[in-house]
This record gives C-alpha cells, structure tokens and sequence, in this order.
C-alpha cells in the first residue's frame, strides 16, 4: 500500500511513527511530524479538555475550586486578563511536533484532579506564567507573553509548570539542603532530594 494511502487513514501515533519510514522519492516524509501533531490536537486533546464560555467564567472557576492562585490573578483587572488572553492566543499557535504537544500537556498544562481532562491550552499556561511573572505589571506581563510564544525565552521548568497553581511545586530550579555526616541523616537528605526532585528540582547537598 502507497504511503499516501497509509497516511490517509493514520492516527497520531501512526502518523508520528510514519516520519521515519522513507518515501518512493528516498526522503523522509518530515510533514508528517505537523500531522501527527495536529492530529493528536484534534482526537485527543479537544476531546477531553474543559470547555469554558469565557475567560472569566473559566478563571473564577479555575480560582474557586482551588486550582488558580487568587493572589496571581487579582493583580490584574478581568478586563486586561481578558485582554492578555487574547493577544497570547492572536499568535495562532501550533505544535510542530507531536513529542513538543505530548511532553507540554504530560507535564506542564493543568488537569482536573482525577488528571483525565485537561484545564489549559498552552497559550492559558503562558498567560498564568506572564502574569506571575509580571508582580502586576501590566506591561510586563504582554512583553512576556510575547517573548515566551515565540520562544525567545523560556521560563525553567519549574517556573513553567507551577507559575499561578495554586498548591503546586514552588516556581525555582535549585535547592541546596543542609545535613550533618552521620547516617540517619544522611538518609534524610536523600529522602528531601527525592520529594524536591519530584516537584522539578535540581538539588544539591551539603553535609
């Protein structure tokens, strides 16, 4: 069977697993990374993510149900919030490949809590991340937006995938812990520097 015909009927895994196979011309068929991308947008990801009718109706949820940090968001008037969402989302953004939209929506976006369904488009993720970032500066906040989308800067991943969560890991890349050299606590460390990991941390340890 022709590529062509495989590809007609491929998911995304498929899709993503067809990039390596060369086509009648000898060539990697390398647009096939931006379908399986798109396709796994559009069977997966919009299948099973939270619809909301605003920004404000998703953010005041999002704020009650104790997944947003208020202290984030009431920096910020609706209106800019509203605002800021829009300018984030005018960039028209779109994975290029699927591990890049796989990896963010694994690790970095938000889910409810049974992890099933999904909170945050990326372009919510970096809006949550700017505003953080801005200490209320409207200014700021849209300039990082702008930077972080068309990836000029990327905030660490610790910073990534807490900013604005309300009950997440902390928004820092480093931890150094302090022990005595004896064997208990030695062994303590080790158990901090595992829970610190867990949450994103690169650790160091001093005894």
């Amino acid at each position: 069977m022709a590529l062509e015909k495989i590809v007609a009927s491929a998911d995304y895994q498929s899709l993503n697993a067809l990039v390596s196979v060369m086509d009648s011309n000898g060539n990697f068929p390398l647009h096939l990374e931006k379908m399986a991308a798109r396709a796994f947008m559009v069977n997966h990801i919009n299948q099973n993510t939270v619809f909301f009718h605003s920004v404000k109706e998703r953010q005041d949820y999002l704020i009650e149900e104790g997944y947003y940090d208020p202290k984030v968001f009431n920096q910020y008037s609706d209106d800019f919030i509203n605002r800021a969402t829009e300018h984030a989302f005018s960039y028209k953004f779109r994975f290029k490949s699927l591990l890049g939209a796989s990896k963010f929506f694994s690790s970095y976006a938000l889910k409810t809590r049974d992890g099933s369904r999904y909170l945050e488009r990326y372009e919510e993720r970096v809006v949550a991340v700017a505003l953080y970032l801005a200490m209320g500066d409207e200014d700021s906040a849209l300039n990082y937006i702008d930077e972080i989308i068309t990836g000029r800067y990327q905030p660490a991943t610790p910073t990534f995938a807490n900013a604005g969560k309300l009950k997440y890991g902390a928004p820092i890349s480093c931890f150094i812990t302090l022990g005595s050299d004896d064997l208990e606590d030695i062994s303590r460390q080790w158990t901090n520097a595992a829970q610190l990991s867990k949450i994103g941390g690169g650790v160091g340890i001093v005894i």
